[in-house]
């Protein structure tokens, strides 16, 4: 049995990728109700399981032997990722098959532009990133003693047609394209992919750096979106000016930069990239968007 835990965009594209024997036994597990019902309209089989309000009333399901794409981001409230607890101890009993883990490439902290491979010493800084690091610890410790598989993926930014900011563009800032640092991204039809072979490879108890091999920098990634969609490039500002004028969301990107090497992924998982570049991508989600 496969099952989803948090299905939301990265997800569904997965969905499409599956077998249709494997759909037959699908599950999506996600966090509220509405999201349950969303994804029963779009002819998913999804159930609500609330991880932040787990209980001894909770049910302990039998998943001996299922996959498990754990996608749920933690909660916000501290360091560490209390719904990653919460679902290994209710799957204590009767532990999965295996289980690939949707991580971030923050847990890196800042490389200074360097290539970063999967040893590279983790040191996060913002609280996100220091709660995936905790989720991935408190994985490989469960599956250390319970045998249970674990692939981790240490993902970039994740980019598709349904996340192209064409309505917010000219309120976003950025730092000039030729101080921007570096930052690495993935379509999410290839780390859907990436999932999906993580989960069918005979290899297991890996962690592995999931981007196109392509990196650039946020500012590139925003002035080629206005550069297809005919509008105004977003407004810059010199890297000194970063800390004023940037949104926290963005001096995130700009404080960490790094770029990732994915020889590991390519090698070990065998993944062909449909779109092993911002240009392609972009090709890719315009087509798409273009699309009545």
């Amino acid at each position: 049995m496969d099952i989803i835990i948090g299905c939301g965009y990265l997800g569904r594209q997965l969905c499409t990728l599956l077998p249709a024997s494997r759909r037959q036994q699908l599950r999506c597990l996600v966090q509220s109700q509405a999201s349950a019902a969303a994804l029963k309209q779009a002819g998913l089989p999804s159930a609500c399981l609330d991880l932040d309000h787990v209980s001894a009333s909770t049910c302990d399901p039998d998943l001996s032997d299922s996959d498990i794409y754990f996608f749920a981001p933690p909660s916000t409230i501290d360091c560490q990722d209390h719904r990653m607890q919460s679902f290994l101890a209710l799957c204590a009993a009767h532990p999965p098959r295996r289980i690939v883990y949707v991580s971030t490439s923050g847990v890196y902290g800042d490389c200074g532009g360097a290539w970063v491979d999967e040893t590279q010493t983790c040191k996060p800084l913002t609280e996100r990133a220091k709660r995936r690091l905790h989720a991935e610890q408190s994985l490989i410790n469960f599956c250390t003693t319970t045998d249970c598989q674990y692939m981790i993926l240490r993902v970039g930014g994740i980019y598709g047609p349904e996340r192209i900011p064409l309505q917010r563009l000219h309120d976003i800032t950025v730092v000039c394209p030729q101080e921007a640092p570096y930052s690495n991204r993935i379509h999410v039809a290839d780390l859907a992919q990436v999932c999906l072979s993580a989960m069918q490879t005979t290899y297991c108890n890996h962690i592995f750096n999931v981007a196109d091999g392509h990196p650039t920098s946020m500012s590139d990634y925003f002035f080629k979106i206005a550069a297809r969609a005919g509008l105004a490039e977003p407004h810059c500002v010199p890297l000194a000016q970063a800390e004023q004028s940037l949104s926290p969301a963005m001096l995130s990107f700009i404080n960490e930069s790094k770029r990732l090497c994915i020889d590991k992924m390519l090698g070990l998982l065998k993944v062909k990239l449909a779109f092993p570049d911002l240009q392609s991508g972009l090709t890719d989600c315009f087509e798409k968007l273009n699309t009545p």
